[in-house]
């Protein structure tokens, strides 16, 4: 079957890093330094956002305001950035909130680039800076990893349009894809504020479909006004907005938080429309799953069969997208496509929030293996602790408040993400290597989310359950 043609979507990039080490200066500068000034418009500060356009591509810059308000994103609406820039100071090196950066992209699960600032001050060494991201477990290129560095002057620009080819660079090994047809349209809140003459002002963030001027606003299924006003940060109005797209509304009946979801309301296109009403009642007995197809005759012949098989909670056409996850999450589902894709940014995040994907090419492959899901819903059998290896720390070191264990893996095999107690391994490395896998008889360094009361001489072991 022809498999469904989507253009790319410009990146979404965010800057995060220590106090006074040149965000907001090299925000400006690379706004200043791709629009026309004509074209700027106070409203950009306002808005916490711009677009610019480098050697024919566009990029989206959102000035995320605080390490809190990242987070609020994260939680509520999976990525709010495909991309990330380290911002360090060459003068100062890795700082507290450097830290706290370093671990806000990490949970995001993107990629990252780390522009050291401030190169042109006399006498620094940004050596140092490769040195010290090494004790935070980032390892950048040239120095045992694969993390991208380059040496900038936000005040002179140099580097800068080096930092550009590479956030390009990183987009493209993203496969961002652009939804534009999906509906309803959805969008994340990324500033918000009550003007006293416009009343409710908030910046939207496009994360799939399109917006149009006079669409309802929603969030989840609260009406939330109508868009009377798009403005782009120009301060230009806009008819409409498309994926990787900030905009300014007005029409907000309150101020929504940061952070928040917005979509444009129910969709009259059926290939969107969800199978699984609120009326609906979860049969216990039987698979949850969404589907997710490359046509609409394929959906909805797989739909017609399964509907007395499964709790089908979402039927779409198109790639899995971001909300597809998030009705996994609230509905504990399991996603099940046919010629379909799972991007890549979407896949970090599936991985993140444990929510698991299987594509087939042949219907009664699909078929079968609901039929697996189905035997194992109907065996009632309770879960088992399954020991995958077993580790003895040989020392705990504290680097700023990060707790790394030193281990001997004295049986089996410890991966990224595996269980220990009531924890997560959050980080593996051999030597100064980040690596997804640790074996019998090698030592390695483990971080672990939260942080546990381990000493050296004790035993890890590394569970999984079946």
């Amino acid at each position: 079957m022809a498999e469904t043609i989507t253009a790319t979507r410009p990146p979404v990039v965010t800057i995060l890093g220590h106090v006074d080490h040149g965000k907001t200066s090299l925000l400006d500068r690379i706004r200043h330094a791709a629009v026309a000034s004509g074209e700027i418009g106070g409203i950009t500060q306002a808005i916490g956002a711009y677009q610019i356009e480098h050697h024919g591509h566009k990029i989206t810059f959102i000035d995320t305001p605080g390490h809190a308000a990242f987070s609020a994103m994260r939680r509520r609406g999976g990525q709010a950035a495909d991309v990330a820039i380290l911002i360090v100071a060459a003068d100062d090196s890795v700082m507290p909130q450097t830290k706290e950066s370093i671990e806000h992209i990490k949970s995001a699960g993107i990629p990252f680039v780390v522009a050291v600032n401030k190169t042109d001050l006399p006498g620094v060494n940004p050596e140092r800076v490769k040195t010290d991201l090494a004790n935070e477990g980032v390892f950048v290129e040239g120095y045992g990893g694969n993390v991208p560095i380059v040496n900038i002057s936000a005040k002179t620009g140099a580097g800068v349009d080096d930092l550009l080819e590479i956030i390009l660079l990183l987009a493209e090994l993203e496969e961002l894809k652009d939804n534009a047809d999906v509906c309803p349209a959805t969008a994340l809140v990324i500033e918000s504020s009550m003007h006293p003459q416009k009343g409710p002002l908030a910046t939207l963030l496009v994360k799939s479909g399109t917006f149009d001027k006079n669409d309802p606003l929603f969030d989840g299924q609260i009406d939330f006004g109508k868009i009377r006003s798009m403005t782009d940060f120009a301060g230009k109005s806009l008819n409409n907005a498309t994926p990787s797209t900030p905009f300014q509304v007005i029409g907000f009946s309150t101020v929504p938080n940061v952070g928040d979801i917005i979509t444009s309301g129910p969709c009259d296109d059926k290939s969107q429309k969800s199978a699984f009403g609120a009326s609906d009642i979860i049969d216990e007995e039987k698979p949850t799953i969404i589907l997710k197809a490359d046509v609409q005759g394929s959906l909805e012949a797989i739909a017609q069969t399964l509907k007395d098989q499964a709790n089908i909670v979402s039927s779409s056409v198109g790639l899995v997208t971001d909300s597809d996850i998030e009705t996994a999450i609230a509905t504990g589902a399991e996603i099940l496509g046919f010629n379909t894709k799972l991007p890549a940014p979407v896949a970090r995040l599936a991985e993140i929030e444990h929510v698991k994907f299987t594509n087939f090419r042949i219907i009664y492959q699909l078929f079968d293996y609901l039929k697996e899901l189905q035997a194992i819903k109907t065996s009632h059998a309770a879960p088992k602790v399954v020991t995958l290896g077993e580790a003895k720390v040989l020392k705990v070191f504290n680097f700023g408040g990060t707790l790394v264990y030193g281990c001997l893996v004295t049986s089996g095999k410890f991966n990224l993400r595996d269980t220990v107690g009531n924890s997560k391994v959050a980080s593996l490395q051999i030597g100064k290597a980040n690596v997804t896998e640790v074996k019998k008889d090698q030592e390695c360094g483990l971080t672990l989310t939260p942080p546990a009361e381990y000493k050296a001489g004790d035993i890890m072991l590394s569970t999984t359950l079946e």
